[in-house]
């Protein structure tokens, strides 16, 4: 009988991943986040660059630049803007921030010009706290920012031991400079007043090119407290695992899974400045890490370089993250060792997403795996409809509602935002409706039903496994930050010998995805200065948005509404161009030169990267 129990038990866990979906169950509640630093004040929270920092000692931190934020006047709901790198500050910041009640705003710090001022005006920030490593960019804004009445400070790294460093562009928030204030707790009425429905972040996601359009993800206080708690859950990470993040601190994978996970566990951090390929293996193997959180990029080139000595001498355990490629997933966990691989999908702003508890090669490559279980139960939330590839827009039945995808089938994701408990929380964007609006569908599949539409292309297979397989419409996705064309047309579209311009992402052999490409017409009787055309992008766009490729065309493809068709562009790529219009241009030394044959050839065969 015990034998047929356990054969029973091994079917049910395979045919309808029954273990699997449980492990889903046991995360769908919601708490509050407890405060670690009460629990467990003399435990290592941080570890940086062999520096330590206990949960005591970061709170006593956040205190005092709390206190001193209070004394600036800013206030329960304030918005306070912060442009940090990876170092300890940015803790200390984010937390004295929420400690009043106020709104911390994470603005990515490869932005300089009008991308930055925009961040700063449309949050209407009324401090900016910036490390003086940014001081180039932000001298950029300096005059413009202060005249819409952000008042800029310089902290973090250079400020946090150095009494007597001074910045050209604001006060310095020195030690000396804080001693004034105390290190004692905050009051709680500061956040008695905070709802769960208030805005705990502004993230500018990373679909943010920080153009003018852009508008600021609102992450509210209850979903937070629901992704952090879920999060904790599905991980398996406890207080006694060591966590390594190398990546930037104002993403939400570092600060919903990464951070927060390993706050709310009571854990350890291994805060990394920044990825290098070189030193990720050392860093691992000399902090004793047992979970490493990734982006997909990451993961490739790990796999991309010659084997290293502690790669196979390590205690990680778990790989935690999102864009893993599907075609190195099973020789990647072989490789490295690596017991689990938890692949999710979401948005920052979504009101859903989807995890993939990945064990051995069953669902490999999935974003996402839900057994009948959970699929039975409660993931009824989450539909694939067809989608018209020119217009990028639903396809309608007769009736005018949209059409689910057959199994296998490539369409739109889309999440509800009627479930079980309630309307599902998406949070929209701050102080803008219309990009909100944009994000709901009503009336999709039925009468009254109400959907968010993730902009994204996905197949689920008969088995519940989630594959994605592209971004939709003016969004693509490029080292590890994600690029919407319509706003990088147009910078392009204001130099003076340009006409016209089409922008889109294009796939690159040997490359995660989609480079950036840019059509052009020129104006008449003029030719591109090429170094001048890329020293103008460089300063108007972060590095990540800049177009790596160039063509030329001698009209652009619009639809009936006169809208520019990027369809036919972005299928022919960089490899498949009319001979009449060739040659075609990439970035090389600070300009940009003709792509030849040979050059392709290289990047196909990984002898060059982008």
């Amino acid at each position: 009988i015990l034998a047929t129990a356990a054969l029973g038990g091994m079917y049910l866990g395979s045919k309808h991943s029954v273990v699997n979906d449980l492990t889903h169950l046991r995360a769908m509640g919601t708490v509050l986040i407890k405060n670690k630093a009460k629990a467990y004040p003399d435990r290592i929270f941080l570890i940086f660059e062999g520096r330590t920092y206990t949960y005591r000692q970061l709170e006593l931190a956040s205190n005092r630049l709390a206190h001193w934020l209070l004394a600036q006047n800013v206030k329960p709901k304030d918005i306070v803007c912060m442009m940090l790198q990876n170092h300890p500050t940015f803790y200390i910041a984010m937390w004295a921030i929420m400690k009043i009640g106020a709104i911390p705003s994470f603005i990515n710090t490869n932005l300089q010009e009008d991308a930055l001022l925009h961040c700063l005006t449309v949050a209407k920030a009324r401090i900016f706290l910036f490390d003086p490593i940014y001081e180039e960019q932000v001298s950029t804004v300096e005059d413009r920012a202060r005249g819409s009445g952000v008042t800029l400070y310089a902290f973090g790294e250079a400020t946090e031991y150095n009494g007597k460093y001074t910045s050209s562009l604001a006060p310095a928030l020195t030690p000396k400079a804080l001693s004034a204030y105390s290190d004692n707790d905050t009051s709680e009425s500061l956040i008695k007043g905070v709802g769960l429905k208030d805005p705990a972040w502004l993230i500018y996601t990373s679909g943010t090119t920080g153009l003018p359009k852009l508008s600021a993800a609102i992450v509210q206080h209850s979903r937070l407290n629901g992704i952090i708690w879920g999060s904790s859950v599905l991980s398996g990470m406890t207080k006694d695992d060591v966590a390594y993040c190398c990546l930037p601190l104002y993403h939400s994978s570092a600060l919903y899974m990464a951070t927060h996970i390993s706050l709310n566990v009571g854990g350890t951090l291994v805060l990394a400045r920044k990825f290098s390929v070189t030193t990720f293996w050392d860093d691992v193997y000399n902090n004793k890490v047992t979970i490493n959180f990734y982006i997909g990029e990451l993961c490739r080139y790990l796999m991309n370089r010659d084997p290293h000595p502690y790669e196979n001498k390590h205690k990680v355990k778990t790989f935690y993250g999102n864009g893993m490629p599907p075609e190195i997933w099973n020789q990647f966990r072989a490789r490295f060792g690596i017991e689990n691989i938890c692949e999710f999908y979401g948005a920052t702003e979504g009101p859903g997403g989807i995890i993939n508890l990945n064990r051995n090669e069953h669902s490999a490559g999935a974003v996402g795996y839900y057994g009948s279980l959970v699929r039975t139960l409660i993931r009824f939330n989450l539909k694939i409809i067809k989608i018209d590839p020119i217009t990028e827009e639903p396809i309608r039945d007769r009736n005018g509602f949209c059409i689910e995808c057959n199994y296998d089938e490539p369409g739109e994701l889309l999440i509800s935002m009627k479930t079980q408990g309630g309307r599902g929380r998406f949070d929209g964007y701050y102080k803008n409706e219309k990009a909100t609006s944009k994000k709901i569908i009503q009336d999709a599949l039925k009468e009254g039903d109400i959907y968010f539409r993730t902009g994204d292309l996905l197949k689920m297979n008969k088995d519940g496994m989630y594959y994605f397989l592209d971004r939709l419409g003016d969004t693509f996705r490029w080292h590890s930050e994600n690029v919407a064309t319509t706003e990088v047309s147009q910078v392009v579209s204001k130099y003076p010998a340009v006409a016209e311009a089409n922008v889109f992402g294009v796939k690159v052999p040997n490359h995660v995805g989609r480079a950036g490409m840019v059509t052009l017409i020129l104006r008449p009787n003029t030719e591109l200065d090429f170094a001048d055309f890329h020293d103008y992008l460089s300063k108007n766009l972060p590095k990540y948005a800049v177009p790596l490729f160039i063509r030329f065309v001698p009209s652009m493809n619009i639809t009936g509404t006169f809208k520019q068709q990027k369809v036919l562009f972005r299928d022919q790529g960089i490899d498949n161009v009319p001979e009449d219009q060739k040659p075609i241009y990439w970035l090389k030394n600070q300009s940009y030169v003709p792509f030849t044959g040979k050059d392709y050839a290289n990047v196909a065969a990984g002898k060059h990267k982008l």
